[in-house]
């Protein structure tokens, strides 16, 4: 045992991959194309398109209210919120913890909480979100539960420290069965984040390294290898400052012209942006493209977002609502308040408004409130 100790330390502090089959089981990955830039968090969120998605996700999640109910007798009550659900900790907002939440479960699939507890150990006071490259997960000898995780930290010395599965709430954005980390869209398509990166990275050097020439001299004179490279040379050493050039008997000279559209790559980069959002769940309109054949009707964009908020921001909310509700004690559970989220036009919800007391379901004072209007 102490040597599988020793030898996940090493991994970890030398930024290996730990071997032991029962240490760390990731999801399995597919043969590696041959691109050149590698895939990981940090260089996918260097994207635009990856860096807007992000945002357009967890902006709305760290935002939402967080309400906590008790349930006894069947009955659901509405109580105070404990302090780490206001305050999850000194350093950290709510804000700021949901945002970052989600911001680790788009990139890394996973989320890691470290819960402090009081003296007695039976309520958390604060909780902290560790960085998923941080932390290796353990299983017990038979590959079927959760045992403890090592966290590395670097500062003021860099140590590894063990956390039992007490202390430490692991949220993951996909599972799979028999696999222990969590896997999220960089992960599982690491090719379409790599063709992007590649494409970025063509795009920017095109003039430089795409061997297309500006121009050609032609003549219809016939001229040796020798000629050619003089008349070459000649040419780029006045072109290099901007000056005059002359064109001597029997030769033309024809620019090659590229319109912003081609030099630009707008279509190729149109499309990997769209492949973006479509990896994300994200509509294409939120990263400030469009796709083809579609039209921005009030109609179309109101079932757009809906279709966003059910199928993409649930899929990050459900998680991170079933780990807060984890460190309540039983029968307590906390919600996200999704009225804020869906909640629909200033028209819309006085015509809605006006018809609930009409059908006097709904009083004037109930409206305020709901409004948030005092008085």
């Amino acid at each position: 045992m102490a040597n599988l100790f020793q030898r996940v330390y090493e991994a970890i502090i030398n930024n290996d991959n730990v071997q032991e089959t029962r240490s760390v089981r990731t999801a399995p990955t597919r043969p590696a194309a041959s691109y050149s830039t590698e895939v990981t968090a940090d260089t996918a969120i260097s994207l635009t398109p990856v860096y807007r998605a992000i945002q357009v996700i967890a902006t709305p999640v760290s935002k939402m209210d967080i309400k906590t109910y008790r349930f006894a007798g069947g009955v659901e009550e509405q109580i105070e919120n404990p302090i780490f659900v206001n305050k999850p900790s000194l350093l950290e907002t709510r804000r700021e913890l949901l945002f970052q939440t989600v911001s680790s479960l788009a990139l890394t699939g996973e989320a890691f909480w470290h819960k402090t507890f009081n003296s007695n150990g039976t309520s958390i006071n604060s909780i902290r979100l560790i960085p998923s490259k941080s932390v290796q997960v353990r299983e017990d000898a038979f590959g079927n539960k959760l045992f403890d995780y090592y966290i590395t930290t670097t500062y003021p010395n860099t140590e590894m420290a063990t956390v039992t599965a007490k202390e430490m709430e692991h949220i993951k954005l996909f599972s799979i069965p028999g696999i222990l980390r969590g896997v999220g869209p960089i992960q599982t398509c690491k090719e379409d984040i790599a063709a992007a990166l590649d494409l970025r990275k063509y795009a920017s050097t095109w003039f430089q390294n795409a061997g297309v020439p500006t121009g050609l001299l032609k003549t219809n004179q016939m001229i040796t290898a020798d000629q050619a490279d003089e008349i070459t040379s000649r040419w780029h050493e006045k072109q290099a400052n901007r000056q005059l050039a002359v064109v001597g008997n029997g030769f033309d000279y024809d620019p090659i012209a590229l319109s912003p559209k081609d030099a630009l790559f707008t279509e190729v980069q149109s499309q990997m942006v769209q492949s973006i959002a479509r990896l994300f769940g994200v509509p294409a309109r939120l990263l400030l493209t469009g796709v083809d054949g579609t039209s921005d009707t009030y109609s179309n964009l109101t079932e757009e977002n809906q279709v966003f908020w059910r199928h993409t921001l649930m899929a990050y909310l459900d998680p991170i609502e079933d780990a807060m509700s984890n460190c309540l004690p039983r029968g307590t559970r906390v919600k996200f308040d999704y009225e804020g989220l869906f909640k629909a036009d200033l028209k819309a919800r006085y015509d809605a408004y006006k018809v609930a007391v009409d059908g006097g379901w709904m009083s004037p004072e109930e409206i305020r409130a709901k409004e948030g209007i005092n008085g």
